[in-house]
């Protein structure tokens, strides 16, 4: 999700990033064709967009797109996916500005259901899915805390929806990726220039940029990172 602050990325910026070059001091282990075993059976990748505008932010910030992957920690293929766009009720216009960053118009969000629906169907994808299963280890993975430590938690108490207790820690992959290279990378596309990864799709459409995280989160493992639960909320009582 890009919509986390006031940006001033204009088009020509953003290419500018996805052309970067690798940085030479960024050392990564070789890839080894295998994934060690992970201490979680499944993987959620999720990213988040919003309705933002530049220079002023908006306040709050609404989810407008809420896509989910579901992917296998043995294989890191990718098994189911949830997806869906929001209408926002706060500021029902979205901007020019988050049109133009994310892709997303107003006729893709007018026709859509408010985020307590999209959250109610969510859960029940994730019980279709059976990653609510006792037995089932499940960790949600994002690029930046962003989107589970501030946005989906002020959306929830907004409409007096409790925060689920699944969606109260998970990865962040910048520190995962920092750990294994002492380097933070600034965003996504940094992570993938790094493990030499082209970006495809669009960049700040939700569904592309978890299909995105999801192949970084698998380039990863192939250089033999277990990945660990490194962001959460502070818990209650």
């Amino acid at each position: 999700m890009t919509c986390k602050r006031t940006y001033s990325d204009t088009a020509a910026s953003v290419e500018e990033k996805i052309s970067l070059t690798t940085p030479a001091f960024v050392k990564l282990p070789p890839r080894t064709g295998k994934f060690n075993k992970q201490k979680f059976d499944y993987f959620l990748v999720l990213d988040f967009e919003a309705t933002c505008d530049s220079p002023k932010t908006l306040v709050p910030q609404e989810v407008i797109e809420f896509p989910v992957l579901k992917i296998n920690s043995g294989t890191f293929e990718t098994e189911s996916m949830f997806h869906s766009y929001v209408k926002p009720v706060i500021n029902p216009e979205l901007t020019k500005f988050c049109t133009q960053l994310t892709g997303i118009t107003q006729e893709m969000v007018d026709n859509q259901p408010i985020f307590e629906d999209v959250f109610e169907k969510f859960q029940r994808w994730m019980q279709e899915e059976k990653l609510l299963d006792k037995n089932t280890k499940i960790a949600f993975v994002t690029v930046g805390d962003w989107d589970l430590k501030y946005l989906f938690p002020i959306q929830c108490k907004g409409l007096r929806i409790p925060v689920a207790d699944y969606m109260r820690s998970w990865i962040n992959l910048k520190v995962s990726f920092a750990e294994m290279t002492t380097v933070y990378p600034r965003n996504m596309i940094t992570m993938m220039k790094y493990c030499q990864l082209e970006h495809e799709g669009r960049l700040h459409s939700g569904l592309d940029d978890c299909k995105n995280i999801a192949r970084v989160l698998r380039d990863l493992a192939e250089r033999g990172l277990v990945y660990e639960l490194n962001g959460g909320l502070v818990k209650r009582g």
